[in-house]
C-alpha cells in the first residue's frame, strides 16, 4: 500500500526497512524534537527504533493504530500515524514528526491531508483530532493549515510540571454507500 503525495513524497506502512533512516533523524536532531517527543532523549540505540517499529507492525495487525513512513525519495524522513482507532465511532487522533530539512514546505499539512483522505474514503472514519503542547507552534500551523479547528485546551499536571495542550478536530463526510475495507 502506498499513499501518494506528490513532489516524490509517499506514504508507506512503517516496516524495518526505515529503522536506520528514522533513528538517524531522530538522534541527530534530539535536541529539535525532545521538547515535543521526549522518548527522543532516551533513544540510545537503533535497536529502540526497531522495537518500535515492531510493536507498531503489531499495532497495525490488531488495527489499532496505523504508522506510516513518510518517503521522500523512496528514503524515510518522517511518520505519521492514526492512533486509538476507534472502528465504532469512526475516530482517530493523527500524530506526526518530520526531519527538520523537510518542514516549512508543507509536506507534513500536505500528509495529513492525503492520511484523512485515505481514512475516510478507504474505511469511513469520520472524525480526526491532533493533540499538540501550547508551546508547540510549528504543529499548530500544521494543524491549521491542514483544515483542523482548535477545540479544546487540556491541562496536565504530575509532581514536576503542568503542560497545556490543544485538541484540534476535523470532522468529514463520508459519501453515501461507502463499503469500508475493514469491518
Amino acid at each position: 500500500m502506498k499513499i501518494e503525495l506528490d513532489n516524490g513524497i509517499n506514504l508507506v506502512p512503517l516496516h524495518l526497512g526505515h529503522t536506520k533512516h528514522l533513528f538517524e533523524i531522530l538522534t541527530a536532531n534530539c535536541s529539535h524534537f525532545s521538547p515535543w517527543l521526549p522518548f527522543v532523549n532516551e533513544l540510545h540505540s537503533i535497536e529502540q527504533t526497531e522495537k518500535f517499529i515492531r510493536e507498531a507492525q503489531v499495532l497495525w495487525e490488531s488495527k489499532k493504530d496505523f504508522s506510516f513512513a513518510i518517503l521522500e525519495s523512496n528514503r524515510a524522513r518522517g511518520l505519521i500515524s492514526a492512533k486509538e482507532l476507534n472502528w465504532i465511532e469512526k475516530c482517530s487522533e493523527l500524530g506526526y514528526w518530520l526531519d527538520p530539512a523537510l518542514q516549512n514546505q508543507g509536506v507534513m499539512s500536505h500528509a495529513i491531508n492525503h492520511l484523512v483522505e485515505f481514512l475516510t474514503r478507504e474505511l469511513g472514519f469520520q472524525t480526526f483530532w491532533i493533540k499538540c503542547a501550547e508551546g508547540n507552534l510549528p504543529s499548530q500551523r500544521v494543524a491549521n493549515k491542514a483544515k483542523f479547528e482548535l477545540v479544546g485546551i487540556e491541562k496536565r499536571r504530575d509532581e514536576e510540571k503542568e503542560e497545556v495542550f490543544l485538541t484540534y478536530l476535523r470532522k468529514e463526510k463520508t459519501g453515501e454507500g461507502l463499503i469500508p475495507a475493514y469491518p
